[in-house]
């Protein structure tokens, strides 16, 4: 048995950003390639184990007992070593490094976010934006973090759940978004980006999962039948006694 991280996206030569899964066990980490056309075979069960926890930037450590977790993807001993974890709930750290705060479009629905300025458009693609724009660069990480709180409010959201990322629209509501906010930023359609087509196939979030791969967005992945959510936390286990590195 395996747990999803996350999937990770990459750019390549082509100047196309690639996925790959990246999973968790009790012997470390390992990557999967998730490229168009590759034979996929995975089980998503309705379990979730530890995925382990940033000592640093850009390191990752593993759960030293690989522990059943009954929410999220991490135990409390790991959540507590990770030095995101203020960052993520949104209270003061001062992260070294510059920030930026953006507004994207997913589906039908408005979000504003804050990364580190380097990370765009990496963050869009990771969290499957639409289309998206810089808005704020190059403050400190409690300064961007106080901007994306003004910002929230009922139209616009810091997280939008997976099942309302699968249907792309024109960029109508950002457009207007900037619009009424009198911002000028350039809008990119972030999808564009990535060597993917556009997504389709029946949400879900466990269960079985074979085939080709079609296309990849953001932590979604689809077969062109089935679009599974790829949870951070989430088992992974052999379907019908096949080895996950079938895929």
């Amino acid at each position: 048995m395996k747990s999803i991280v996350k999937v990770q996206w990459k750019k390549k030569k082509n100047n196309k950003w690639q996925a790959q899964l990246m999973l968790a066990s009790k012997q470390g980490f390992e990557k999967r390639g998730l490229q168009k056309g590759r034979q996929i075979s995975l089980e998503i069960l309705n379990e979730r184990r530890c995925t382990g926890y940033a000592p640093s930037p850009g390191e990752r450590a593993s759960c030293p007992e690989f522990r059943k977790i009954n929410s999220g993807s991490q135990c409390g001993e790991c959540r507590g070593k990770d030095i995101y974890s203020d960052y993520v709930r949104g209270s003061k750290n001062d992260l070294e490094g510059d920030f930026s705060v953006y507004y994207a479009q997913i589906g039908s629905q408005l979000k504003v976010g804050v990364t580190r300025s380097e990370n765009i458009p990496k963050r869009w693609i990771e969290q499957g934006a639409d289309y998206a724009t810089e808005i704020h660069k190059d403050l400190s990480s409690n300064k961007a973090l106080e901007k994306e709180k003004q910002l929230t409010n009922g139209n616009v959201s810091q997280r939008i759940r997976k099942e309302n990322k699968m249907n792309k629209q024109k960029p109508e509501l950002l457009k207007n978004l900037l619009k009424q906010k009198e911002i000028d930023s350039e809008i990119i359609d972030v999808q564009k980006l990535t060597a993917y087509p556009e997504i389709d196939g029946s949400f879900k979030r466990k269960g079985l999962l074979e085939g080709k791969i079609k296309t990849v967005k953001g932590q979604i992945i689809s077969n062109g039948r089935v679009a599974m959510a790829l949870t951070s936390g989430k088992a992974v286990n052999k379907p019908s006694q096949k080895a996950l590195n079938k895929f």
